[in-house]
């Protein structure tokens, strides 16, 4: 008589994990075990659960390993390119998931709306990016984009698609936001030199900056709410009388001055 062969302990896990998700959900599921789950489809003849637990000892948390690149995903033992490209994507699906519950014309009426709506602009971001809204008179978005990228000390704020959008679009009110990756919303003086700018250049253009706003982790920091944007206001002669030769704002400002 054959000696029965031994249980594997492993068989049916996936349909267990699978009811468990039906029946609870995956909110109070470990990082290790949510990844396990979406694994699934793209790992679909190997365990993937050790390879759930070495992604979370590598990058250190869901977030970090939705935000590595698929290059570095498929560095871990047994991750394939189909999953690393699927991990990777999923901060854009939710970025775009989050935005469309807005709905097509939101309204950025108070400072909190736009606050909520810049959040989720900025989800996807690793660096620091500038967001740029175009509202009409009573706070209903017309248009949003991308306008700059990188650190604000080097003025990488793309001022020839800012003025074209702005140009070209039925409101004339905008709000600007930026974010700090390194979770303080307090705005540094490179912040508060570039606001004094777009005011100016705003002067210039014709156009009410309703608002700088920074998000950040620990908050969000409102130029408008810290009575900034009203000091700043009739800036623009002040300034550039002010400003030194060499200040990178100034330069741009008196160009486009000059061209008015």
């Amino acid at each position: 008589m054959t000696q029965e062969k031994k249980k594997n302990p492993h068989q049916g896990h996936r349909d267990r994990m699978r009811e468990r998700i039906k029946s609870q959900g995956v909110a109070n599921m470990p990082q290790h075990e949510i990844l396990e789950f979406l694994l699934y489809p793209f790992v679909p003849m190997k365990d993937t659960n050790p390879i759930a637990h070495e992604l979370i000892d590598r990058f250190g948390s869901l977030e970090k390993v939705f935000d590595a690149s698929p290059k570095l995903l498929e560095e871990v033992k047994n991750m394939t390119e189909s999953a690393a490209l699927y991990l990777t994507t999923l901060p854009q699906v939710f970025k775009r998931y989050n935005l469309q519950k807005f709905g097509q014309k939101p309204m950025l009426d108070t400072t909190q709306h736009a606050v909520e709506y810049f959040r989720s602009l900025f989800s996807d971001e690793k660096e620091e990016a500038i967001y740029m809204v175009i509202v009409n008179s009573k706070g209903m978005l017309l248009e949003s984009c991308k306008i700059g990228s990188g650190n604000l000390d080097s003025c990488q704020l793309n001022t020839r698609e800012f003025i074209l959008r702005t140009a070209n679009s039925e409101g004339n009110c905008i709000l600007l936001a930026h974010n700090h990756p390194s979770g303080s919303p307090l705005p540094s003086p490179s912040d508060c030199e570039f606001t004094i700018w777009l005011i100016s250049l705003a002067e210039v253009l014709g156009i009410t900056l309703v608002d700088h706003l920074i998000i950040a982790s620990e908050g969000y920091f409102s130029f408008r709410e810290n009575d900034k944007l009203a000091c700043y206001a009739g800036s623009f002669d002040k300034y550039l009388a002010n400003a030194k030769a060499t200040d990178k704002y100034a330069m741009k400002l008196r160009k486009f001055a000059d061209k008015k």
